[in-house]
């Protein structure tokens, strides 16, 4: 990894070691983070549960997997991680920051379910060998690690031959999102600072990030918007005119064609 490289993930690990995904959702701070009551205050705001087909996915995986074993990349406080020991999957959950593999482990321990391994790891270098998983998972990560291409072929190194990439997802252009982000100048995760890394891509970009795979499943996904828990009046305007607005009025053809976000599901070769 060359230095300019090194330098944009130490950006990226600091990032999300203090902005551990999770806590810009509370509401009430005499909440102990790690408590049962925390993880059930933010649940609702949480991959994958905010997302009904995020959800959906995991339904779906976990019919194949069962028994099998799956690596997560970027667990965050280990929601989808969970979904999956819940549904009899055998899970090693990963992140890049310290912070967010406490929360794992902590979350964990409040659900008494137990993974095969809860581990800090580098997208772009997995620890892991060549051939392992059956299954890689990563939901809302690979594109904010700093070489999205890199991180999708790590991926494909550590599957073995026919494993599956379940990789949800990537943020798109042109997207309605992408239009409000640039236009409005309006943060994505956090109101006062978004990571240093977080991309746009077009599907042909997305697509030919997928070399060494056949791409079974490529679908725009969040077309609608939704609820955000923020304040403001910024947040007024977007939900009192622009999420009825765009929700009610605009065709769906177009608001599919608008989808903020695109998910590949593809298997190695």
């Amino acid at each position: 990894m060359d230095e300019k490289l090194q330098a944009t993930v130490s950006n990226v690990h600091d990032y999300w070691n203090t902005h551990t995904l999770g806590f810009q959702y509370v509401t009430d701070r005499s909440i102990k983070p790690g408590t049962p009551e925390f993880f059930a205050h933010i649940r609702p705001w949480m991959n994958p549960y905010k997302f009904p087909w995020i959800m959906e996915r995991i339904d779906r995986e976990s019919k194949l997997l069962k028994g099998k074993h799956l690596l997560e990349i970027g667990c965050g406080m280990g929601y989808d991680s969970l979904e999956f020991l819940k549904r009899s999957v055998h899970v090693t959950a990963t992140d890049l920051t310290p912070n967010a593999v406490k929360m794992t482990l902590q979350h964990f321990e409040v659900e008494g379910v137990k993974a095969e391994d809860v581990r800090t790891a580098n997208a772009l270098e997995l620890p892991f060998e060549d051939n392992t998983f059956d299954a890689v998972w990563s939901n809302g990560v690979l594109h904010a690690t700093g070489d999205t291409r890199r991180a999708i072929a790590e991926a494909r190194r550590v599957l073995k031959p026919g494993g599956r990439a379940i990789i949800s997802h990537f943020y798109r252009k042109p997207s309605w999102m992408y239009t409000v982000n640039r236009l409005g100048r309006e943060n994505i995760e956090y109101k006062e600072e978004d990571p240093p890394v977080n991309e746009f891509y077009t599907d042909e970009e997305v697509l030919d990030f997928f070399q060494g795979y056949k791409v079974v499943e490529a679908v725009h996904e969040h077309e609608r918007l939704l609820r955000a828990r923020r304040d403001g009046w910024k947040a007024f305007l977007y939900h009192n005119i622009l999420m009825p607005t765009y929700n009610n009025f605009l065709p769906s053809s177009v608001a599919l064609k608008y989808a903020y976000k695109i998910s590949v599901t593809a298997i190695k070769i």
